[in-house]
């Protein structure tokens, strides 16, 4: 008999990033959990920071809740564990993980990925967020979500022995979910579904203001000010469209162009989210069904989608040329959607 666990996981339906791609890998098809999935994933935001790998400058775009959803979702239980820690209750970290899978828990946190990648030794590191849901003791290998390992996010495995040279060359310094989190230290992430009883239902009010916040750029953080303190520079909602078609654009036009496509990934994933959102309204009797108005949201989604394989395509063949197009499925895609949304707001305010 193989001595295996997996914990269970679906195709998430959103992967723009790892936690995102955690969390619906977890949560996806889980009636219950869709109940605050669809009340959340409604504003945008964007704000330039440097990258944590090169320096560079980038615009980093998210929905809200962004990094913060996986210990914020309700039908989530999770727990934070010191390296300390995980030292003094298992001794290292293969049998820490195998532990936290047969109790259920999945396990989530910041590896070397160099050296996951690497045979040869290197002299770089690569630290990245890893997804752990699953062990197989006779093939010495753990089942992992990530997108390293392929061209897109994927669910795949990594040797019990890459994934333990990958978490202890990692410091303080370079573990950035404790730093987000501004707990400092090292650690890991246990998660654990929750998803037996309702403990959050559908917030219509929340939909209402989120949609306004949305539609209006307005500062939607100001509400968790007492969680952190602010960026000033912070861009909210509809204005984000213009944010990174501004910043796309002075990547096309610089000396070397440089593409950096996660931004559209994420408005990609923010459409695809809406649409499912109004669908799941419609289906639960808190909008009239309605097959236009699905339609053309729709086409909302197609132009995001579009506009993001265009520049995929650009960064390819350096056809600089083709960004007059990109500007206009990004526009057709901006202006459909305020239509929609604020048809739907209008149909929620009536209730």
């Amino acid at each position: 008999m193989v001595d295996m666990k997996k914990l269970p996981v679906t195709k998430p339906m959103i992967t723009s990033w790892q936690w995102h791609a955690t969390l619906f890998s977890i949560l996806s098809d889980d009636e219950n959990a869709k109940k605050w999935i669809f009340s959340n994933y409604i504003q945008l935001r964007c704000y330039n920071i440097q990258e944590i790998f090169t320096g560079d400058d980038m615009l980093l775009a998210d929905m809200m809740p962004g990094s913060s959803s996986l210990k914020q979702c309700p039908y989530l239980i999770f727990s934070l564990l010191t390296k300390a820690q995980i030292e003094s209750y298992c001794g290292n970290i293969i049998d820490f993980i195998i532990k936290t899978i047969d109790l259920g828990g999945y396990v989530y946190g910041v590896f070397d990925e160099a050296k996951i990648l690497c045979d040869a030794e290197v002299d770089y590191k690569f630290p990245h967020e890893l997804f752990i849901y699953g062990y197989n003791r006779d093939e010495e290998k753990f089942y992992v979500g990530d997108f390293t390992f392929t061209d897109h996010y994927s669910h795949n495995t990594v040797s019990f022995a890459d994934v333990e040279r990958g978490y202890e060359v990692i410091t303080a310094s370079d573990d950035h979910v404790f730093k987000d989190d501004y707990k400092g230290g090292r650690g890991l992430y246990v998660i654990m579904k929750n998803t037996d009883n309702v403990c959050y239902d559908v917030d219509i009010e929340l939909i209402k203001q989120t949609l306004k916040e949305y539609l209006n750029s307005e500062d939607t953080k100001d509400h968790f000010r007492m969680l952190r303190n602010r960026f000033d520079d912070t861009i909210f909602g509809i204005k984000v469209y213009d944010k990174v078609l501004s910043q796309i654009d002075k990547q096309l036009h610089a000396d070397e162009p440089d593409f950096d496509i996660r931004a559209l990934h994420v408005m990609y994933d923010h459409k695809v989210l809406m649409y499912e959102r109004i669908k799941y309204l419609m289906n639960h009797g808190y909008l009239k069904y309605n097959q236009e108005t699905l339609d053309e949201y729709s086409t909302v989604v197609k132009n995001m989608l579009t506009a993001r394989n265009l520049l995929v395509r650009i960064s390819i063949t350096n056809e600089i040329e083709a960004c007059s197009r990109f500007k206009t499925y990004l526009d057709a895609a901006k202006e459909k959607e305020i239509g929609i949304l604020f048809k739907v707001l209008a149909e929620l305010e009536d209730k």
